[in-house]
């Protein structure tokens, strides 16, 4: 299936204009992503900026900028994070941090998030550190104040960092982008670490958590499955 391509140099103003009208009729054939080159220039972040800013999730792959655009999404009010007794009691000796490990966060999704075998994650370092720029933007295409955190969650007695995300902020709206966990050595700490994030983004005044596609998991947590209109609906 080809992607639709978004050319080098395009006007941002015209990809303004034509993001919405994408979104609203989908990208054809039940295909979620645009392709771009993955550049390292502050243009490159002012486009991730303005993706992000109509609803698309600024994914990578073979060198390329892949910005998605969910055919359903789980969403999910932070207010409304559902905390099971099982997940409550495992938190206990673990604590939640942001923006305090970017790097570790990054080489631990790379180590041990893959799609198929290890060594064949997305996030790339050329993405990750675009991701950074992204928070240097100046000019006018960075709406919403978009910018890029790392979350970490680590065990206290020994200080080992055991969960942890790439996420980024549009507005009052927090993206997860990627994650990571040391499931076999410290079973649970995944779902400790989204349900304690939760709970931190609905005390810091954020409105809707968007956790991307649907898994099991996000569903326990109380996530709810939204169409991709539904989904602009909420980022408009």
């Amino acid at each position: 299936m080809a992607l639709m391509r978004i050319p080098p140099g395009v006007p941002l103003e015209e990809l303004d204009y034509i993001l919405p009208q994408l979104v609203n009729d989908g990208l054809g054939e039940g295909n979620e992503f645009l392709v771009a080159q993955l550049g390292r220039d502050e243009r490159t972040a002012e486009l991730v900026a303005v993706l992000i800013w109509h609803g698309f999730l600024p994914m990578g792959g073979h060198g390329l900028l892949l910005p998605k655009i969910h055919m359903t999404r789980c969403i999910l009010a932070p207010a409304q994070v559902h905390t099971g007794r099982k997940v409550r009691r495992r938190a206990r000796g673990f604590h939640l941090t942001v923006d305090s490990a970017w790097s570790r966060v990054v080489e631990h999704i790379q180590q041990l998030t893959y799609t198929h075998e290890p060594g064949d994650c997305w996030l790339s370092v050329d993405l990750a550190n675009l991701y950074m720029q992204v928070g240097r933007v100046r000019s006018r295409w960075r709406r919403g104040g978009v910018t890029f955190h790392s979350v970490e969650l680590w065990d206290t007695e020994s200080g080992e960092l055991v969960a942890g995300e790439i996420g980024y902020v549009c507005g009052r709206i927090y993206s997860s982008c990627t994650g990571f966990t040391k499931k076999q050595q410290y079973p649970g700490a995944g779902s400790i670490q989204l349900s304690a994030l939760g709970h931190w983004l609905a005390r810091s005044g954020f409105v809707l958590w968007d956790l991307g596609m649907d898994l099991k998991y996000k569903r326990d947590l109380g996530a709810r499955l939204v169409s991709r209109s539904e989904w602009a609906e909420q980022v408009r």
